[in-house]
């Protein structure tokens, strides 16, 4: 798997947990701290979310970091 895919199953994986749990990017962005425009941009595959990111949102999702990275790569 290539950063690229990698990257692109990232945002994927967040996409689903976002919509199993009725949340949108904006809520999700609210909660974590990270901006709307980033995570807008990174759920549209635009940019990659980095490890920043993923620590700030793993948990407003209940998940671990390490979860979606596994889950991504799975893909």
């Amino acid at each position: 798997m290539t950063a690229e895919q990698l990257s692109a199953a990232v945002s994927a994986v967040v996409r689903r947990l976002l919509e199993e749990r009725g949340m949108s990017g904006n809520q999700l962005a609210k909660a974590s701290g990270v901006e709307q425009t980033s995570i807008a941009r990174k759920l549209r595959g635009s940019r990659a979310f980095d490890l920043d990111d993923l620590a700030a949102i793993a948990p407003v999702l209940e998940v671990r970091v390490a979860d979606i990275i596994e889950w991504a790569q799975r893909q």
